[in-house]
């Protein structure tokens, strides 16, 4: 919601400049073709300009995709780490309770067959 609340900032802010531009230049006292190549050089600079707030918004994007990236990566790696970690406890436990039984079963019989 905030990406498009500056987005519609952002081109509220670059239209009003371009208007404000051409209203500017429209009233000055210019030839047509002074005005014209004002028009013109005004527009220019208005497109370099929108040009290079998307540059910028890509490579904050770009940015931001990185970090996430790398975030997750992390997360796996761990998670994996603590999956082994988790198995071998299970496993441990599995081994003593299967010598604890063994050790009961033998008593048991041992008690059974007196």
């Amino acid at each position: 919601m905030a990406r498009d609340d500056f987005a519609r900032i952002a081109g509220a802010f670059l239209i009003g400049g371009l208007v404000g531009s051409v209203v500017a230049i429209l009233y000055a006292p210019q030839s047509g073709r002074e005005t014209r190549q004002e028009i013109s050089k005004k527009a220019k600079k208005v497109k370099r300009r929108a040009q290079e707030v998307a540059e910028e918004t890509v490579d904050t994007i770009g940015s931001f995709i990185e970090e996430v990236s790398e975030k997750t990566s992390e997360i796996i790696s761990s998670g994996k780490d603590v999956t082994e970690d988790v198995k071998r406890d299970i496993i441990g436990a599995i081994e003593k309770s299967q010598k604890a039984l063994e050790k009961e079963k033998a008593r048991l019989s041992k008690l059974l067959s007196r």
